[in-house]
């Protein structure tokens, strides 16, 4: 039984998904067109729907690598027009490399293909750096104390004794592994069921799945990455390390789960090596024994389990027994044999103090400690990342060894206490949860193990004060704030804020010393105004306020709200909030009815944010050419702000202009004199009528047309009103 982590190369991460899973992000567009081509990872969607080698039984597992060939295959056929490079090809899992140009990128987006989704193909960097500050073992590295002296027995897989990240740390090993018939073979070196001394504790052969594990929880409790020039470290990286190999080749179908062979470790076995352990308390300065290794779900302490009594035996001369609580996701249990209540049961978090969506967690687990996607060392040399409550249990067996080193003296009892006390509370989210336990911050347990004052928690915002700007009424606006503890112990508290501001995330914080959260403050009006009010912070650190402000932008009122084409006004007067010019001029009007714009024309006046000066439209007014100009009915006036050059604009609001038209039907009612004499032609005509207009663009022209046919031109020279124009007699000047 072995709780195994999702394992993942250190160099090749997987990208997360896109919100539209299909969609090349923009941003690879823009870098294949400028860099000429592009790295990506082609996830297919196979007809089979699988996803995933390991969930297989072994005679599908040669048909699930056939249809990721034949997919792949297809995928390339489809780009043979284009360019691309074929970086990967995978096996056992339904993705393909790729280096592809501008086309091929828009190929893969468009074509009718089996692709799942296109991801950039991301450059990770290691990750232990991240959580072994995170718990302060870097700080009580710095007091002097790493762990050197001390020995954590790693009971799991074996462990590869010749890597460089574990060089010289293997002092002491052994096996206990059963042969029993058919249903199992012993995987110690010897043949044999049990093995002592050097190379007994070597990891298990590489083709049985999990083999790896045992020298990638050593590499967490005590590697060293100084020999490898690496910023890379275990926990405890001064400690020492017993290899005990307890995992057998299970042979059975059943037991394998109609997979065989598979690995697993019988109780005795696991029994022997934990009273192995306690045999040799005296070679060696034991501090704690982890087993990454588990079964079952008990919502109770499991003290009827054999487990117990090797584990009370170990607790009572000094030696703790941390076991992961298990990769089950739940809420309210755990494995065993970390259910033992005599044990120091470990659950897992991510980098970002977060409750693992794998782990098991309930309400009499110890602790809590890093255990998502940690490298570590890899059999051969090699490192890799892996996530699991596998990870997070040696976070604590290291953590142990520095703290012993410290106080040499402690009990059990003494070390988890102090642990518990100074650990940075973490609570359970997830539905059926709401558990909360201490993550582990070494530095301060060190700090109270050695009677040592902590400086108290202080609590510092960044930044006080936040405007949100401008925020059309009826939408939303978030702007982040960062807590942080600038003080020591473990600084606890809360936000609030008024209507219309609200937390939307981090109200509250349980954060040690130097660490950061993020506060999520939304500023939602509904209702036109500027607003300001205050975010409160209260906490055992001090208590700070930061003052935030916005402007809800929109429109209340036009007026005249009615007005009469026979006789319009020369201009507008919009009010609302919001109004501004940006640097590119004033906000444009809009006169839209049902979705169609029929006129249009920039403010010439703004009073503060709040008071626009509107031209009465024209065709002289308008941005857009060829506005049919106001007409009888409602219209929307909708206000416009601009924000670039470019004429991109943001709607701000708009307000219901009634138009009523009391004009005479435009037309021609007389043309004098008439009738004229060629001989004796007038200087000018009198036309009279209705709807005569200067828009702008100049006075009316007057054609004399015959039969279809244009033969005179001449453009008004006067207008009385809206029903007289003088018009000069027609000459070829006039045309």
């Amino acid at each position: 039984m072995l709780l195994l982590g999702v394992l993942l190369p250190a160099h090749a991460l997987a990208a997360p998904a896109a919100q539209n899973p299909r969609a090349v992000p923009s941003a690879l567009h823009n870098r294949a067109r400028a860099e000429g081509e592009v790295r990506v990872l082609v996830e297919f969607a196979l007809p089979s729907g699988r996803v995933a080698e390991s969930a297989l039984a072994a005679p599908a597992r040669s048909a699930f690598r056939q249809e990721i060939a034949d997919t792949g295959s297809r995928v390339l056929s489809q780009l043979s027009q284009h360019q691309y490079r074929v970086l990967r090809r995978y096996l056992t899992s339904p993705l393909l490399a790729l280096s592809v140009g501008p086309s091929a990128l828009k190929e893969l987006e468009a074509s009718n293909l089996p692709i799942k989704r296109v991801m950039e193909d991301r450059i990770h960097k290691p990750v232990l750096m991240d959580s072994v500050p995170l718990i302060g073992a870097d700080q009580a590295w710095a007091a002097g104390f790493d762990g050197s002296g001390r020995t954590v027995a790693v009971i799991d897989s074996g462990v590869d004794s010749a890597h460089p990240f574990l060089a010289g740390k293997v002092i002491e090993e052994a096996c206990y592994s059963t042969t029993s018939g058919f249903q199992s073979t012993t995987l110690c070196p010897n043949g044999a069921d049990e093995q002592i001394g050097p190379g007994a504790g070597v990891y298990c052969p590489l083709d049985l799945e999990g083999c790896w594990h045992g020298t990638h929880v050593a590499g967490i409790v005590a590697g060293d990455g100084t020999s490898l020039d690496l910023p890379i470290w275990g926990v405890g990286r001064g400690a020492s390390i017993m290899s005990i190999q307890v995992f057998s080749r299970i042979n059975s179908f059943l037991d394998c789960g109609g997979a065989p062979p598979c690995l697993g470790a019988f109780t005795s076995d696991i029994l022997a090596a934990l009273e192995r352990v306690y045999d040799r308390r005296t070679a060696h300065d034991f501090v704690s024994v982890n087993m990454s290794l588990g079964g079952g779900l008990f919502s109770a302490a499991c003290d009827n389990e054999p487990y117990k009594p090797f584990i009370d035996n170990l607790r009572a001369v000094g030696i703790a027994t941390v076991i992961a609580s298990g990769n089950d996701g739940s809420t309210s249990q755990i494995s065993a044999p970390a259910c033992v209540s005599s044990a120091v049961s470990v659950g897992a978090t991510t980098k970002d103090d977060r409750v693992a969506d794998y782990s098991n967690v309930a309400p009499f687990m110890s602790l809590f400690a890093p255990g998502d996607e940690i490298i570590s060392s890899y059999p051969g040399g090699n490192f890799a990342v892996a996530s699991g409550t596998s990870m997070a249990a040696p976070h604590v067996a290291g953590a142990w060894a520095i703290l012993k080193q410290a106080a040499p003296t402690a009990s059990v009892d003494d070390i988890l206490q102090a642990l518990t006390s100074t650990g940075l509370p973490i609570t359970d989210p997830r539905t059926g949860g709401g558990t909360t336990k201490p993550r582990i911050q070494v530095d301060l347990a060190l700090s109270v193990l050695l009677g040592e004052n902590q400086t108290p928690p202080v609590l510092s915002v960044t930044p006080l004060s936040q405007d949100f700007g401008t925020v059309p009424a009826g939408n939303s606006a978030d702007r982040t704030l960062t807590v942080q503890n600038t003080g020591g112990g473990i600084l606890t508290g809360s936000a609030s804020v008024n209507p219309p501001f609200s937390i939307v995330s981090g109200s509250s914080f349980h954060r040690g010393p130097n660490s950061t959260q993020s506060v999520v403050v939304r500023f939602s009006p509904t209702v036109t105004g500027v607003y300001s009010a205050n975010v409160t912070f209260t906490s055992n650190g001090g208590d700070v306020t930061v003052a935030v402000t916005g402007i809800a932008a929109g429109v209340s009122a036009i007026a005249p709200n009615a007005i009469d084409l026979a006789s319009p006004p020369t201009s507008f007067t919009i009010t609302g909030n919001g109004f501004a010019n940006l640097g590119f001029g004033l906000p444009v009007v809009n006169f839209v009815r049902n979705g169609v714009l029929i006129a249009q024309a920039r403010a010439t006046g703004l009073s503060g944010s709040t008071t626009l000066t509107v031209p009465y439209p024209t065709p002289a007014t308008s941005l857009t050419p060829n506005m049919p100009g106001l007409s009888a009915g409602a219209v929307q006036a909708q206000v416009w702000q601009q924000t670039s050059s470019a004429l991109s604009f943001s709607l701000i609001g708009s307000a219901t202009l009634t138009v009523t038209d009391t004009r005479p039907a435009p037309g021609v009612s007389g043309i004098t004199p008439n009738p004229i004499d060629l001989a004796t032609p007038p200087a000018s005509f009198t036309i009279t009528g209705n709807g005569f207009a200067n828009l702008g663009f100049g006075l009316p022209v007057v054609n004399f047309v015959r039969n279809g046919v244009l033969i005179a031109q001449a453009r008004a020279t006067g207008l009385s009103g809206s029903t007289t124009l003088t018009v000069p007699y027609p000459t070829p000047a006039t045309s």
